[in-house]
């Protein structure tokens, strides 16, 4: 169904927010979304208005606007006036209230309006993801074509062959490639300020917040390192300099002071991945502890992270045809004749895996005196919503039902604790980082030394935490890792097509780490409800 564009000059009253809530419906039911998201976002608009119409009052001016930007639906609310954000900050926001950093969290992927306050109007947007088709059939389907093109281009003679491969196939996959690094660095540079950023007020965070924070970077570095350990027995240890010597600990030891950058710009010019990221943190600390006396800064940084994230998503949404060029790319060059050792990175994968959702399991079970069987019973529907559909905005509302009804947590703590766990659970995507950056370095030849080994620790978990909540979105990230870990940009190639299947198994340890941190956090702040998580 078609959206159409709408535009409404309206004064705040009782009938105006039905008349606005009504159009909103209509809007979002155009736009092919799915039912609950619908009814979610009509009731936040609904929200808004009666806010607005509480503290503003009667007659004050608004407009509505909707329609549809390059293919992607909107809808932009705007009334005149002071400021008042309907999401509670400017009375006493509190993280257990869902203030407005977790608005912030939810509407950065999608399943809330954003609010801001500009040239003396205050502002709601929505830009709602539609309902798209299951990932999992364009993938197959992309493969399928990829590789029947390339079992039938084989048969032609040799010329005909690689003349079509040099000239026609390779050309398309390295201008995706280019593309990829281009945008890639301002991506991660952005997308890790804006998280920052999106935490909220340092005040206003406490105790709380600051621990369920810590407890989701704290999983992703505690899956790296059983990752590390689980693989290392497969993989050929080179030793960079004697133990006499000292050169793994000189190699760590420069390479920590390396991340300090001596200007602003070689990071970028260089390509240089752990600089740019401790720029990231720097400028996202420095906005979170100014906040409000920056407006013009935030606002220009999270317009900029809004356009670099559209483009990324312009770019997965290629990815069937990208998909269809990598296999077809892989096959022309008998890439894949020597690739048999995929087989060993899938089982390491299977045990990385494996091994952390055991421990997790096992952690809950012990600290919580509850059965594992039970406690799989109850984490099952999330794991199975994220192995399906690849998308950690699909199992937001699976989380949210099995934090609060299954594990028992108090709602106050869920409903902080899962938009930040949506955002910042990524210990699937660091372990899968992790495993095929070290299966690339066996393949191309790169030394495996310990310094290398740290050096994939902390740049796999710094960019998960950067990968954009759109399907494929590690792509990006495996540009910068391998320039960071000296791992030749040709492996992109088979990287692209691993992404996409791994992003599966990836997705689906982040949100199961999600109620399993948060039933620690809860537990060791008595907020949950022993009886309910046994029961």
């Amino acid at each position: 169904m078609a959206v159409s564009a709408k535009t409404l000059t309206f004064r705040l009253s009782k009938d105006a927010v039905g008349q606005i809530s009504s159009l909103t419906a209509e809007a979002l039911k155009e736009g092919d979304l799915e039912v609950y998201d619908v009814e979610r976002l009509h009731l936040a608009v609904e929200q808004v208005l009666l806010k607005w119409l509480a503290v503003l009052g009667e007659g004050t001016e608004g407009t509505y606007r909707s329609g549809k930007r390059l293919g992607r639906q909107y809808i932009n609310l705007s009334v005149s006036g002071p400021r008042v954000n309907p999401f509670g900050e400017d009375s006493g926001d509190c993280v257990l209230n869902g203030g407005n950093s977790v608005q912030t969290l939810l509407a950065n992927i999608g399943l809330t309006p954003s609010y801001h306050y500009v040239n003396g109007e205050n502002q709601i947007a929505l830009m709602p993801k539609r309902k798209k088709i299951n990932p999992l059939i364009y993938l197959i389907f992309s493969i399928v074509a990829g590789v029947f093109a390339g079992l039938l281009c084989r048969e032609l003679p040799y010329e005909i062959r690689h003349t079509f491969s040099t000239v026609i196939v390779t050309p398309l996959f390295d201008t995706f490639i280019g593309l990829l690094i281009a945008t890639a660095l301002p991506m991660m540079f952005l997308s890790l300020i804006w998280g920052i950023y999106s935490i909220g007020d340092t005040a206003t965070l406490g105790n709380i917040g600051k621990r369920v924070i810590g407890r989701y970077l704290g999983r992703i570095y505690f899956t790296l390192i059983i990752c590390a350990l689980v693989c290392l027995p497969f993989f050929e240890y080179a030793a960079s300099g004697s133990a006499v010597s000292g050169g793994e600990f000189t190699a760590i030891f420069s390479m920590i002071l390396n991340i300090v950058p001596s200007n602003l710009i070689s990071p970028f010019v260089e390509g240089n991945s752990l600089q740019i990221i401790f720029l990231a943190v720097a400028f996202g600390l420095a906005m979170l502890i100014l906040n409000k006396k920056i407006p013009v800064i935030v606002q220009f940084v999270g317009q900029a992270n809004n356009i670099i994230q559209l483009i990324m998503e312009w770019i997965t949404s290629l990815l069937p045809i990208i998909i269809f060029i990598s296999i077809l790319q892989l096959m022309l060059t008998d890439m894949l004749s020597d690739m048999s050792g995929l087989v060993k990175l899938f089982a390491i994968i299977l045990l990385c895996v494996s091994a952390n959702l055991v421990l997790m399991i096992m952690s809950v079970s012990i600290r919580r005196k509850i059965s594992p069987i039970l406690l799989v019973k109850k984490l099952l529907p999330s794991f199975l919503v994220a192995l399906t559909t690849a998308s950690s905005a699909a199992t937001f509302s699976t989380n949210m039902e099995c934090c609060e009804k299954k594990l028992g947590i108090h709602h106050k703590l869920v409903n902080f604790g899962v938009p930040l766990g949506t955002a910042f659970s990524r210990p699937g995507h660091a372990a899968i980082f992790f495993c095929v950056c070290l299966f690339m370095a066996d393949r191309y030849g790169v030394p495996i030394t310990f310094s290398w080994i740290f050096a994939a620790v902390l740049t796999c978990g710094l960019l998960a935490l950067a990968v954009p909540p759109v399907p494929g979105g590690g792509i990006a990230c495996y540009s910068i890792l391998f320039l960071q870990l000296g791992i030749p940009v040709e492996a992109l190639g088979i990287a692209v097509v691993l992404e996409i299947v791994l992003d599966f198994v990836s997705t689906s340890l982040n949100m199961v780490a999600v109620p399993v941190d948060m039933v620690h956090v809860a537990g060791r702040l008595d907020m949950v409800d022993e009886n309910v998580m046994r029961g």
